[in-house]
């Protein structure tokens, strides 16, 4: 899995084949296909096994950080926090996953989105409520724009500290962090420039349903 997120990263989907793969990974084809049993479940769970990772480490930061709240909400820098560390500590010490990232996201698999949303939707929602909790005020579609806009940002990051090739420094991917989190804190709790009502008029009308 090693050498197929390096080589995905590196060529797409569509750029490496099975046997490639396995002679990357210096193993016998046969036992690549017995394992995984086409390139599109080895794809997919090269690509699932760090948001896995991630979304238990962002949960399990949560859970210990509204557990020491006691029952009051969180502050917003530190939900992003919880939300945003593992991120970017994943990708910096994995930067082919952060090359496969960026790849997918420029042409994505169709294949890839449903296992993508059945894995990160349900994460995402209790982050919503911790967010909806600490900011009472911003309105739910505002908020919901903001969180993706954070999302993006962070995979940005993470995808632009993989290209520059440097050494690993504690001090300088702490303060990194902490740049990341505050700017996105304040993102999120700042004032709404466009009100709910505004967003949802953005939306595709809803089809009406036919009366007989």
């Amino acid at each position: 899995m090693d050498a197929a997120e390096r080589l995905f990263g590196e060529h797409g989907y569509n750029g490496v084949g099975m046997r490639a793969l396995a002679q990357s990974a210096k193993v016998n084809l046969a036992a690549t296909t017995y394992h995984f049993g086409s390139k599109k479940t080895l794809y997919v769970e090269t690509f699932l096994r760090r948001f896995r990772e991630l979304n238990a480490q962002r949960l399990g930061l949560l859970a210990a950080a509204e557990q020491a709240a006691h029952g009051q909400p969180l502050p917003v820098e530190r939900i992003v926090e919880c939300m945003m560390r593992p991120s970017v500590e994943v990708g910096l010490a994995h930067p082919a996953f952060n090359k496969m990232v960026a790849r997918t996201l420029l042409a994505p698999p169709k294949f890839l989105l449903e296992h993508l949303k059945s894995e990160f939707e349900p994460n995402l929602k209790v982050f919503i409520g911790a967010f909806e909790r600490a900011l009472p005020t911003v309105p739910a579609d505002v908020l919901n724009l903001r969180l993706a806009l954070a999302l993006g940002a962070t995979l940005m990051f993470g995808v632009q500290m993989s290209a520059i090739r440097i050494k690993r420094d504690a001090k300088r991917e702490a303060a990194f962090l902490k740049e990341l989190v505050r700017f996105t804190a304040s993102g999120l709790a700042c004032p709404p420039a466009t009100l709910g009502a505004e967003l949802a008029r953005l939306r595709p009308p809803a089809r009406r349903k036919r009366t007989a």
